[in-house]
């Protein structure tokens, strides 16, 4: 996260919901200036539809939406 506190919200979506209430299949609550690594082994949570990552400064379950956040991802 950067300077603003939040949650790391993941969706089985293939687009972000709007702002508002939400119900994330996962959630991270990150304090300002952190980082988060997380894997799912060796259970991997099941998305039927898509992945959708999202930053928020409000939640766990209302989403705010915030450009604060910087994402990077692998599939190995």
């Amino acid at each position: 996260a950067g300077a603003t506190a939040g949650f790391v919200m993941l969706f089985n979506a293939t687009s972000a919901p709007v702002d508002g209430a939400v119900t994330p299949v996962k959630c991270w609550q990150l304090p300002a200036n952190t980082a988060l690594v997380s894997s799912w082994q060796p259970v991997p949570l099941a998305f039927s539809t898509g992945i959708t990552v999202v930053f928020s400064t409000t939640g766990p379950f209302t989403k705010t939406a915030s450009a604060t956040a910087f994402f990077s991802g692998e599939v190995v």
